[in-house]
């Protein structure tokens, strides 16, 4: 495949357990149609080392490429002997394994150790292509969730603004020293511009190939307000408020892009674009505006989704799962002229969803083109339908032009 622009999905590694992640493995990754792919997810351990989340998935579970390197590993270096234009990173964090990142870069030791680990990883398995950083987020500090026993949190505190574009500033020397100049560093970054108070992305963006923009769950909920979860630009109707946080106005995919590319001066080349394979949802909701049907009215919850902790419930439905949603009895489809973006209503149940179709998703990637961004990514694979991927395929077809 030929194309300058980066289409990179992440791939869950708990998903080929998981019957809603359709047991995705590495070998249904649709290798013809990306350019990247994130491996998610590896930890910082309370050593300041590398550590994967699920070694016997990852390096001990037989698959069917497993020869001599079993796991996802196995299957990662079949695949790229396939397809060696493709990058396969080592995504490290993640909402739930953020949890020593603070310690860890909070000196030039801890970080030497860490960064050394990455290193003997990389040499060891020299057919991964590098390392993205997903600190959810640096400079704050959030306690573990006790609904989500996976959740350990992620401690913060103000010296993590230095500490992080230090953490940056020596993986890529790092690189540069041990001969791994072509290896790449990416970011998983905050679409959120107050988040970015906290960092510097005006300085650490010089280390970095590309940062992914997490240019989703603007909206939650967890809010007693329906929104959208990803839309493209602001709706004037949002009764979101505008101060101390503007979020009617900035908390949208455009309003993320341009904050990195006009106020922090990082290339557009650089910035990816990222879009959601799942649903935000919400029950309870009235149907109060003929003009907008459970879009900004009240709800009384959270829906409870298939890709959901029961006990501490989003909504969350993956793409493959919305699209027979979308042909239920009772759901009506709506577009947001504003934000460019659905939502499914159904005002008998009181259910709403907000998410990512086809549609909008062209209209992404046309945007990507417009503004010359790098790309566009995806959280994440395994919400496409898995047979044939049209998401990706919409991707690859618009962006690969």
């Amino acid at each position: 495949m030929i194309t300058n622009k980066n289409i990179l999905i992440y791939f869950p590694s708990w998903g080929a357990t998981q019957a809603i992640h359709n047991y995705i493995q590495v070998g249904q990754i649709p290798w013809d149609k990306v350019t990247t792919i994130c491996h998610a997810f590896f930890e910082v351990d309370n050593k300041n080392k590398l550590k994967s989340i699920d070694s016997y998935l990852d390096f001990h579970k037989s698959f069917p490429h497993s020869n001599g390197l079993k796991g996802h590993f196995g299957e990662y270096k079949y695949y790229k002997n396939l397809y060696p234009n493709v990058k396969v990173l080592i995504s490290v964090g993640g909402w739930t394994r953020g949890h020593n990142f603070h310690s860890m870069s909070l000196n030039s030791k801890n970080r030497c150790v860490f960064i050394n680990s990455l290193i003997d990883f990389l040499k060891r398995y020299p057919f991964i292509d590098g390392i993205d950083i997903d600190w959810e987020f640096p400079g704050i500090d959030r306690k573990p969730n006790p609904k989500i026993p996976d959740d350990k949190g992620c401690p913060g505190g103000p010296e993590d603004k230095i500490n992080f574009t230090l953490l940056l500033k020596e993986i890529r020397e790092a690189f540069n020293l041990n001969n791994m100049s072509t290896k790449l560093l990416t970011a998983a970054v905050p679409a959120e511009y107050d988040l970015l108070f906290y960092q510097e992305p005006e300085i650490y963006n010089k280390y970095l190939d590309f940062l992914n923009v997490m240019a989703y769950n603007f909206h939650t909920a967890k809010e007693k307000i329906t929104n959208h979860h990803s839309p493209l630009y602001p709706n004037p109707n949002d009764p979101s408020p505008i101060y101390p946080i503007d979020i009617r106005n900035r908390y949208n995919s455009d309003a993320a892009m341009k904050t990195y590319r006009d106020i922090y001066k990082v290339p557009s080349y650089k910035l990816n674009l990222g879009v959601p394979l799942y649903s935000i949802g919400w029950k309870g909701v009235l149907n109060i505006d003929g003009s907008h049907p459970g879009l900004f009215a009240p709800a009384t919850g959270p829906a409870i989704g298939t890709w959901d902790n029961p006990k501490a419930p989003n909504g969350k439905f993956p793409y493959y799962e919305l699209r027979k949603i979308e042909s239920a009895t009772g759901f009506l489809k709506y577009r947001d002229p504003y934000s460019m973006v659905p939502y499914l209503y159904n005002d008998i149940s009181g259910i709403m969803f907000s998410y990512e179709d086809e549609k909008s998703l062209k209209i992404k990637c046309d945007y990507v083109i417009y503004n010359n961004y790098g790309g566009i990514f995806v959280w994440d694979i395994s919400g496409d339908v898995i047979n044939d991927f049209p998401m990706i395929s919409i991707i690859n077809n618009n962006l690969n032009q």
